[in-house]
C-alpha cells in the first residue's frame, strides 16, 4: 500500500502542508544531507545552535574544572607527605635532643671532648642578702 502526500492548494493556489507531513518531511535525514552539509543549515538546526553553544561553553568549562581539581589534590597529596615526613624528622630530632641533655650523656660527651670539667659533688646553692 502506497501513501501519497496530501497538500491542500488554498489561496492563490499556495500548498498548505499539515504539520504533521513537514515534520516528518524535516525529520528526513539523508546521507546526501548530511555529508553535503545542508543538515546545518535547517531552520531547527540553526534555532538550536545558541544552546549548542552553551553545552560546548559549559563542557569545556567542565574538563577544565577537572584539570583543575586534579592539579589541585596531586599538590594536596605531595603537601601531606611533606608535612608526614616534617613530623617525623621533628620527632626524630626531638628524641635525640631529649637524650643527649641527660647528665650522663654530657659527662659522656665531656670527657670524649678531652675538657678539663668535673661534675659538681655539692649541688647548688641560693645566696641570700639581707639589705638591712
Amino acid at each position: 500500500m502506497v501513501k501519497l502526500k496530501t497538500r491542500k492548494k488554498g489561496f492563490a493556489g499556495k500548498e498548505f502542508v499539515s504539520p504533521k507531513q513537514e515534520l516528518r518531511e524535516a525529520s528526513k535525514v539523508t546521507m546526501k544531507d548530511l555529508l553535503g552539509g545542508s543538515l546545518l543549515s535547517r531552520e531547527v538546526v540553526v534555532r538550536q545552535a545558541p544552546f549548542a553553544l552553551f553545552l560546548f561553553a559549559m563542557l569545556l568549562f567542565y574538563i577544565g574544572n577537572q584539570y583543575r581539581g586534579s592539579k589541585v589534590m596531586r599538590e594536596t597529596m605531595a603537601l601531606e607527605e611533606q608535612v608526614r615526613e616534617m613530623k617525623a624528622r621533628a620527632v626524630t630530632i626531638s628524641f635525640k635532643r631529649q637524650e643527649i641533655s641527660r647528665q650522663s650523656e654530657i659527662i659522656k660527651l665531656i670527657r670524649s671532648k678531652g675538657m678539663d670539667l668535673e661534675e659538681a659533688l655539692i649541688p647548688p646553692y641560693k645566696i641570700i642578702i639581707d639589705s638591712q
